[in-house]
């Protein structure tokens, strides 16, 4: 008799009359039915099949694609040939964008130079009795923290649809 209580405890009781059961996961959750189930990690395809994916979806889209364009799209799909067929597709129509790669300079430590400069400034007034030094390296090291803080949000570099 099946108790219908949830999906876990439908399949449980499936497993319990003796049912091979097939679950599909991306991730084992360990918990629940997945417990008493034995655990089979599928290998990833290789590039050599995804190339093979591709080429048949080239031809199907009748789309005469060199060994140099696949190479160059092959990226695009990963491991995944479900993504290689959508690559495919989407070169059809004129739709891949090739990644962009962008290289930054990282400045930290120059911030990080210049607000111990402004701190060393402060200590210097606040030792040699100069209050006019001392106020202007403590409001430079407060404005300089503050710029910091405020380059450091994320918000403001979203963009609409990113």
């Amino acid at each position: 008799m099946l108790l219908l209580t949830s999906n876990s405890g439908w399949l449980e009781d499936l497993m319990a009359m003796g049912v091979t059961l097939v679950c599909l996961a991306a991730a084992n959750p360990g918990k629940d039915i997945f417990l008493e189930m034995s655990e089979v990690e599928l290998e990833l395809p290789s590039d050599r099949q995804i190339r093979e994916v591709m080429e048949d979806e080239a031809k199907k889209a009748g789309l005469n694609l060199t060994n140099s364009q696949l190479a160059a799209l092959q990226p695009l799909a990963g491991r995944n040939p479900m993504l290689a067929r959508k690559v495919i597709r989407n070169e059809k129509h004129g739709l891949n964008k090739m990644p962009e790669h962008t290289q930054y300079v990282v400045i930290m430590p120059v911030i990080i130079a210049a607000l111990f400069a402004f701190a060393v400034v402060r200590f210097v007034g606040m030792g040699t009795g100069n209050k006019g030094l001392y106020i202007t390296g403590g409001v430079a090291l407060v404005s300089a923290m503050a710029l910091k803080q405020l380059g450091s949000v994320r918000g403001a570099r979203k963009r609409l649809g990113g």
